[in-house]
């Protein structure tokens, strides 16, 4: 009368690729991507975990921003395929 069923199973699969997105507030040249132009842009690389994507985001955001100064900042870090707007 009362059985008892496993729930099913309804976890997405993790995200293999991550994709590091910044805000732009000056306009840049970078030498990878060329002129960027203020707005929410996504980085060139992508990488195996979250982790790993925002430690190299917050590494690069201090090497970019003079001291005092905000030319960029990190946004976050999405799957592959979604985006931080």
């Amino acid at each position: 009368m009362l059985e008892i069923k496993p729930a099913p199973t309804t976890h997405a699969v993790p995200a293999r690729r991550w994709r590091n997105y910044y805000r732009v507030y000056h306009v840049l040249s970078l030498y990878r991507l060329g002129t960027i132009f203020p707005g929410v842009h996504g980085g060139p690389d992508v990488f195996p975990s979250k982790e790993i994507a925002e430690e190299r985001a917050h590494s690069f955001i201090r090497a970019i921003n003079p001291p005092g100064r905000y030319l960029m900042e990190f946004a976050g870090a999405f799957p592959e395929g979604d985006a931080a707007n």
